[in-house]
């Protein structure tokens, strides 16, 4: 969410919102459960943001992203820069 704050604008609210809407990977019952309450709240999110953005643009998203690394520390502990990958991070943007 902070790649999507810093570099396209959103709110942090909302960019919360669209990256926890793409990792069902992580957290399939809580991305349901977050589907859930979007459709009782009758909630839509914007859909395919990132797909054409420039290859730069998705990139300043990514080390924005890996540079919260206390944040990564908290979900996968030491060493998490060998799970959280560029390659880990485009993937997801690119959904989003």
């Amino acid at each position: 969410s902070y790649g999507l704050g810093y570099v396209l604008g959103y709110h942090h609210g909302i960019g919360n919102c669209l990256a926890v809407d793409v990792l069902e990977e992580f957290y399939p019952e809580g991305v349901t459960e977050f589907r859930k309450m979007m459709k009782i709240h009758n909630i839509t999110l914007p859909k395919n943001i990132c797909k054409d953005l420039p290859d730069d643009t998705i990139a300043k998203m990514v080390a924005v992203t890996k540079s919260m690394g206390p944040l990564w520390d908290n979900v996968y502990g030491k060493g998490w820069e060998e799970k959280v990958t560029d390659e880990m991070l485009t993937k997801l943007f690119r959904r989003i």
